[in-house]
């Protein structure tokens, strides 16, 4: 009943494909309309008739209710999850504030809702652990989230980038500054982008939750903490759906106030630039068509000059207010033209994206850090190792008081014997240990065995964040002959890895290459990394008009331009089997210094492409690909038993004698079946 019921998740996959092709057009002209045609389809899946098992409806029924409130469970402990860190946080901002924001510290209070999310976190885990349909909910919202993230080209929540995306948070969190190293390509400006937006997106939610929750409670002073539980709830949901509004929909001021602010290192970098730049700015004579604003200008200046001086002008006379008056207006009028009525220029200051932050209380991000020169770093000094709620000296500026939301992260390549980033330096140590320092590279991927015999898939990260790049957005995927091209697929995840293990200098990973006794490899310039791996993808479009091998030679290989670089990683490729010579390749071993390979070098015959046959996974099924079996029935449920025993119809019973009567004539049945067989194939010889 369970692999029926999955044909029948297969199908409403399909359909759904249609569904969506022919919602998308609406719109269009009525020439589109007219002469659109579709692929002609033959679906390998089974269809059943509703008489080839009575109980499948009511089994159906059951899996999809049980789903829906296993999922209901799932979202009340996490509820549960983020009131106890909400709270946490709560504690431990008043912790601070009463610290004058040297340290959170540790209390009590702290120390009982860490443990209370240490409890609800055992508890999810044993549901998930417990019941089938809780791991579909769990694990089928998991990808789901991955394909949404993918299209809005946010790094997919993999638990690498989600680990070094909280590292980076939680030193934000504690007021010190994260330093982010990597490889190229492997995210670390979108990675510190994305963790101080999600960090200033905390700190808005968590400051407006905290402020509706008081104005809450004063109002029902007598509720009980569950009436807090479930009104923190709504405003918690309210709250996110409306800051991830902003993101898609907002306007362009809103959009800012939640992104860091950005500066792009490099060697000419001046301190100038990155605190108060010294500009020349032409004085202004009244423009045309702003007398008003100056007119306003006057009688605001006006009034609050009478305000500040009320008790002065009662003791006047009417007729000595009136004077005083006129040569007040007149004093006013006079400075006002005499200020806009100059000209030549004067040096202005134009505060820039360090002082901004500190100031306002948000994040700044230095990309390339190390590429700035350092006797420029240094002026960061004071700022760095200052907490929020203290001040630092910036020089040209003098004391500055550092806002809470203030941030800092900085960016750098890592370089190594092989791979060396020109124009990078070695930072300081003494301005270095100012950091936390975070490596931050490619997503873990195994590179031995098969798709099939893999023990833990849910450890493939890389070959997670390729199927979300290829799912629709229900969790379907629509692929050429399915079983082939995965395999193929988490192939060509395996081919990256090496390439990227190789790039780090960290070919003795490898265990294909270990214990070959081949010389060090090395790739000075060129690496499959997650922004070549879509160029990729992208190139193969699902199989619509090519295979795999032709996309990575059009979509990366050749467009290395590095000879040694693209005949290894040409090598490895073939290696993981691309470029196969019985489909009309033939790519040559070649040694250090030769020349590059040309595609009418490695093509034997003219390109022809035969597309197989599509065919439909459903999201269950691209769930199972990735995160695993997950939880298996270990018998039947309570439901299912109650399902089974009110269904049995009395005459479809069948006493204990006559089915023992029954199943001795079948493996009669049977064994002359087998006999006839025999006789068959010997031609009647005995």
């Amino acid at each position: 009943m369970q692999s029926r019921y999955e044909d029948d998740l297969r199908r409403e996959a399909s359909r759904s494909l249609e569904y969506e092709y022919n919602r998308e057009i609406e719109g269009q002209e009525s020439f589109f309309k007219a002469f659109r045609k579709f692929e002609e389809r033959d679906d390998k899946i089974p269809v059943y008739s509703k008489e080839d098992n009575v109980f499948y409806e009511k089994y159906k029924a059951y899996v999809e209710e049980e789903t829906a409130n296993q999922g209901k469970k799932i979202q009340e402990i996490e509820n549960l999850i983020e009131y106890e860190r909400f709270f946490l946080r709560f504690e431990r901002r008043i912790s601070s504030e009463t610290n004058n924001y040297s340290h959170f510290g540790s209390n009590s209070a702290t120390r009982y809702r860490v443990d209370c999310i240490r409890g609800l976190e055992k508890e999810l885990k044993k549901i998930l652990e417990s019941s089938p349909e809780a791991w579909e909910f769990y694990y089928k919202r998991q990808l789901i989230s991955d394909i949404e993230t993918q299209h809005e080209q946010r790094l997919v929540a993999v638990p690498y980038v989600v680990n070094a995306k909280q590292k980076v948070i939680d030193s934000l969190n504690l007021g010190v500054p994260v330093y982010i190293v990597g490889h190229l390509g492997s995210g670390k400006t979108q990675l510190a982008t994305e963790a101080a937006m999600d960090f200033t997106i905390q700190n808005k939610i968590q400051s407006e939750l905290e402020n509706k929750m008081e104005e809450w409670f004063s109002k029902n002073p007598n509720a009980k903490e569950k009436d807090a539980i479930q009104v923190f709830k709504e405003l918690n949901e309210e709250r996110k759906l409306y800051y991830k509004n902003i993101l898609t929909n907002g306007s362009k001021g809103e959009i800012e106030s939640l992104q860091p602010l950005f500066i792009s290192g490099s060697h000419n970098l001046t301190y100038e630039d990155m605190f108060v730049e010294k500009t020349l700015s032409l004085t202004h004579s009244f423009s045309q068509g702003s007398y008003t604003d100056y007119l306003n200008m006057i009688i605001g200046d006006f009034y609050k000059w009478m305000d500040e001086h009320k008790e002065r002008l009662e003791q006047m006379t009417d007729e000595e207010q009136l004077q005083l008056k006129i040569q007040i207006w007149k004093s006013f009028s006079d400075l006002l033209v005499a200020s806009n009525s100059s000209f030549g220029t004067v040096i202005k200051k134009v505060e820039r994206e360090i002082l901004i932050a500190v100031k306002e209380g948000r994040t700044v991000i230095v990309d390339e850090l190390n590429t700035i020169a350092m006797q420029n770093l240094i002026a960061l000094n004071d700022i760095l190792q200052r907490h929020a709620g203290s001040t630092a000296y910036i020089t040209g500026v003098g004391p500055v008081l550092i806002n809470p939301g203030f941030g800092f992260i900085g960016t750098g390549n890592l370089s190594t014997q092989m791979v060396n980033y020109e124009g990078t330096n070695e930072l300081n140590p003494a301005f270095k240990s100012r950091f936390v320092t975070i490596e931050y590279n490619y997503v873990p991927q195994k590179i031995t065995g098969s798709l099939e015999d893999q023990e833990f898939p849910e450890k493939n990260e890389l070959f997670r964040i390729i199927i979300a790049q290829l799912a629709d957005k229900n969790g379907n995927i629509h692929i050429p002959d399915s079983k082939r091209t995965l395999e193929e697929l988490f192939r060509f995840s395996q081919l990256c890895r090496v390439t990227q293990n190789v790039f780090m200098g960290k070919w003795k990973d490898n265990e294909i290459l270990k214990d070959s006794g081949m010389d060090e490899p090395e790739l000075r310039e060129s690496v499959l990394s997650i922004r070549n791996i879509l160029h990729v993808l992208d190139n193969w479009n699902l199989g619509e008009e090519k295979d795999l091998s032709k996309a990575l030679w059009d979509g990366f290989i050749s467009s290395i331009t590095y000879p040694d670089d693209q005949n290894y990683i040409l090598s490895q490729a073939v290696r993981f089997g691309f470029f196969p010579a019985m489909k009309g390749w033939k790519v040559d071993t070649k040694g250090i210094g030769e020349a590059a390979a040309t595609y009418e070098e490695i093509r034997t015959s003219p390109y022809y492409y035969v597309r197989p046959s599509i065919e439909t996974l459903s999201c269950l099924d691209v769930v199972h690909l990735v995160f695993g079996k997950g939880t298996l029935r270990r018998g039947l449920t309570k439901g299912l038993k109650e399902i089974f025993e009110i269904d049995i119809d009395d005459s479809l019973r069948i006493d204990v004698k006559k089915y023992q009567k029954l199943d001795q004539q079948l493996s009669h049945l049977e064994h002359s079946k087998e006999l006839l067989e025999y006789l068959e194939e010997n031609e009647g010889e005995k």
